[in-house]
């Protein structure tokens, strides 16, 4: 199984290499490895990706590769525009501004395209 994984960021087109063996990232616009793409969420303090293997999704976060399982406790906490992610069982806390690019998604319940919106909403 190779260690690069190609994931798209869901907020802007954007594309990013992963090497999970060294953490090092390419960012790119335009995807260029085949076959399915995994998610991003990249700011100045953290690099979070969530991806489909055989084995189920994996999150990939602070260079280390947890499994989503549908037991953790995950929680979105909003207040005005700043949030905070967490994951309790492994210790991820992520907190950051609301995307500039809210009401882009028709689709979306939320009006919002968050990855963190996302994986809360799917729960």
């Amino acid at each position: 199984m190779s260690d690069l994984l190609e994931l798209k960021n869901i907020e802007i087109k954007e594309y990013c290499v992963l090497d999970k063996k060294t953490g090092i990232t390419k960012f790119m616009g335009e995807k260029g490895l085949p076959g399915y793409t995994g998610l991003y969420f990249k700011d100045s303090n953290n690099f979070f990706a969530l991806y489909p293997t055989i084995y189920g999704p994996k999150i990939y976060f602070q260079g280390y590769e947890f499994d989503m399982q549908k037991d953790l406790t995950i929680t979105l906490e909003k207040k005005g525009k700043e949030r905070k992610f967490k994951i309790l069982e492994y210790d991820i806390e992520i907190e950051y501004v609301e995307s500039p690019y809210i009401g882009i998604d028709i689709w979306s319940d939320e009006i919002d395209v968050d990855l963190f919106c996302l994986i809360t909403q799917k729960l």
